[in-house]
């Protein structure tokens, strides 16, 4: 999980930065900014085994925004999160095992997880310095006030769904290695139909670009 986190927060880097850059931007839409990146965790894992065909996949949606940093009100239907990814699982050509007890039978577990974060900045105008510093010219008075400050705050958010190597669960007091991960990530902004059309969206593109799940 610990590996997700930086990855959120170096995607999290690159939508300040896509903001905070020069103007004029080819981006027109809150959407235009949405990425989304998928990795095989563990290289030496056989996706092709065919004897992989089951799936469990956790019933909630695990909720990675701190409460003292960002409100944890997501905004997205989060049961249309989980049946998204049941969705594309299916699709794939795994079965899914819905009884908990029988969890530790099926090949993969999958986690799915949201965040969001509020990412603040300052900008500011007036005081000294500028044109505003050649005082005594007649025109350069016009900055020694003190400088207005004020502060924005770009929300990103991000989708993260995990395949863990099932066939582990049994160890018990061992790490459950994750052997596939993808993560969508965007500006967390728009009306909550929008909000959720695009988290689905970036699910079904992790699924797009990683063909080798396919059964």
């Amino acid at each position: 999980m610990k590996k997700l986190t930086k990855l959120f927060k170096g995607l999290t880097l690159v939508a300040v930065l896509l903001l905070s850059a020069c103007y004029p931007i080819s981006q027109e839409f809150v959407s235009d900014f949405d990425s989304v990146f998928t990795e095989k965790s563990e290289p030496d894992f056989d996706f092709e085994n065919p004897a992989i065909q089951t799936y469990y996949l956790a019933d909630t949606v695990i909720v990675l925004t701190d409460p003292n940093v960002s409100d944890t009100n997501l905004e997205v239907d989060l049961d249309q999160v989980l049946a998204r990814v049941r969705t594309n699982m299916n699709q794939a050509g795994y079965t899914e095992i819905t009884n908990i007890n029988q969890a530790t039978q099926a090949d993969y577990l999958v986690l799915v997880s949201v965040n969001r974060s509020d990412n603040y900045f300052n900008t500011w105008w007036g005081g000294w310095g500028g044109w505003g510093g050649w005082g005594g010219w007649g025109w350069g008075g016009c900055c020694f006030f003190p400088p207005v400050v004020t502060t924005s705050n770009i929300r990103t958010g991000s989708i993260i769904v995990e395949l863990l190597d099932g066939k582990r669960l049994s160890q018990r007091n061992q790490n459950i290695p994750e052997v596939w991960y993808g993560v969508g990530a965007g500006l967390f902004q728009g009306s909550n139909t929008n909000l959720n059309n695009r988290t689905l969206r970036a699910i079904d593109q992790m699924f797009i670009q990683s063909p080798y799940l396919k059964r």
